[in-house]
């Protein structure tokens, strides 16, 4: 078995360095780390990212027929022990950068052709891991819609979310996320280290 700390992966779909999101992910991040674990902070505007093509059944013998930066994401989401989304609340949804690396997780759980030739889609793990959303939004515009979207790429990448942790806020200044939500940022991350993983026959 091995010895190396467990491993968050943040997701991060905020354009802002400095943004209430991307300060709560942060904080998740120095929370795993304060815990003994090691965190990843991945900022999705950062990245070169394709469109997901829906290739269809038995594409790729890895991953996805493309390489690009997605090919780190699937490594670290491979050995990840906890996965947290975050992201500004864009037209009821996740920032576009953040769906299109959402998208191009299709391959985690890939369409295939099983031994009797019929085919179905198949986990590449088992969904012991992890998983959380944190957001920013309006106190006009909800956050629920974007959380649903968030929990079934969480399941489809073999994570149980667990929680939400929304900044609801009337201003449009930057980063204006209130200290007790950055708190229980933290404490989060460190929860989420410090859990077992899912049983793997949890339903």
């Amino acid at each position: 078995m091995s010895n190396a700390p467990r491993l968050l992966l943040a997701l991060d779909g905020s354009p802002l360095e400095g943004s209430s999101v991307h300060k709560l992910l942060s904080a998740v991040c120095d929370g795993a780390r304060d815990a003994g674990g090691q965190a990843e902070h991945v900022r999705a505007y950062a990245m070169n990212i394709k469109p997901c093509v829906a290739c269809g059944v038995d594409a790729a013998p890895g991953f996805c027929i493309f390489h690009d930066d997605m090919d780190r994401v699937y490594a670290l989401l491979e050995r990840a022990h906890a996965v947290v989304v975050g992201s500004p609340i864009y037209f009821d949804t996740v920032s576009g950068p953040l769906k299109l690396l959402i998208d191009r997780c299709n391959c985690v759980t890939p369409l295939v052709t099983l031994a009797d030739g019929t085919q179905d889609c198949v986990a590449k793990w088992p969904r012991t891991k992890r998983g959380a959303f944190v957001c920013a939004n309006s106190d006009a515009h909800r956050h629920e819609t974007a959380e649903k979207s968030v929990r079934g790429f969480l399941k489809w990448v073999g994570a149980r979310w667990e929680e939400s942790l929304v900044w609801s806020h009337h201003d449009n200044d930057l980063g204006t996320v209130s200290e007790p939500l950055v708190a229980q940022a933290r404490a989060l991350g460190a929860r989420l280290i410090q859990s077992a993983p899912h049983p793997a026959d949890a339903s």
